[in-house]
């Protein structure tokens, strides 16, 4: 397997700040019930309350991967021994391509090569000679480094984040790219594990069913607006508030 991912911290994995919070927000007295939370889920509520509980992943993965997941701006933390001060030392091949692949050979030769002249410019300063210091060199390295290097990094992502954004976005919906997918889909087996009732929930009222069905909404509505309006009618949306 060419990545690791750990979770490190989960705030909430008996739901009890979360319950607190949808007590509140929802003006009940009995703070300690569990499954309120997932009842906001089940109504599309906003997800306001699942902002405050995070979960903390450690994992080394390629570069490719860590961009990807920096894109989401409501991480809560990252800290990553990136190439700044660190040597690269291997290349990650892209796991969409079978190993039987003539491409396979051809993309790690090239790969390995263009390591091997980044490693060579990063270590090949002889110190003596009063040249560029160390930091210097990587820093000026990390220029030609592969792409898809391996780095090591911690990020951390609030519930929504999750449920919202990086999860539909990187494993239920078709198209994203494979490695990516393989550390979210970890990502998410290492929360659902923690609490299968809250990602189940989510999985469900977040996951790749209603994906397909927002795409049909849209397509109904400009093919078949009668149909949608019969459905529409006959599962009207009811208050949350009773």
């Amino acid at each position: 397997m060419s990545f690791e991912v750990n979770l490190l911290r989960y705030s909430d994995p008996d739901r009890k700040h979360l319950a607190h919070a949808a007590a509140v927000y929802l003006g009940k007295p009995d703070t300690s019930n569990v499954r309120r939370p997932l009842t906001l889920v089940k109504k599309r509520d906003a997800l306001n309350i699942f902002r405050g509980e995070s979960a903390r992943f450690e994992i080394k993965a390629s570069k490719v991967v860590y961009d990807h997941l920096v894109t989401y701006t409501t991480a809560n933390m990252r800290a990553c021994g990136g190439l700044r001060a660190n040597r690269a030392t291997e290349f990650v091949l892209p796991p969409e391509i079978p190993y039987e692949s003539p491409l396979y050979a051809d993309i790690e030769k090239v790969g390995n090569a263009h390591l091997a002249a980044y490693l060579d410019f990063a270590n090949g300063i002889d110190p003596a000679t009063q040249e560029p210091t160390e930091k210097m060199r990587l820093q000026a390295a990390r220029a030609v480094a592969p792409m898809s290097v391996k780095l090591h990094f911690i990020i951390e992502f609030n519930f929504a984040t999750l449920a919202e954004a990086l999860f539909p976005q990187r494993i239920w919906t078709p198209g994203a790219q494979l490695d990516t997918y393989q550390v979210a889909l970890e990502m998410f087996r290492l929360v659902h594990e923690t609490d299968r009732e809250l990602w189940d929930t989510f999985y469900n009222y977040y996951g790749p069913d209603f994906r397909t069905w927002a795409a049909a909404y849209g397509k109904l509505m400009k093919e078949d607006p009668a149909q949608l309006r019969s459905i529409l009618e006959k599962y009207p949306m009811k208050s949350m508030w009773g």
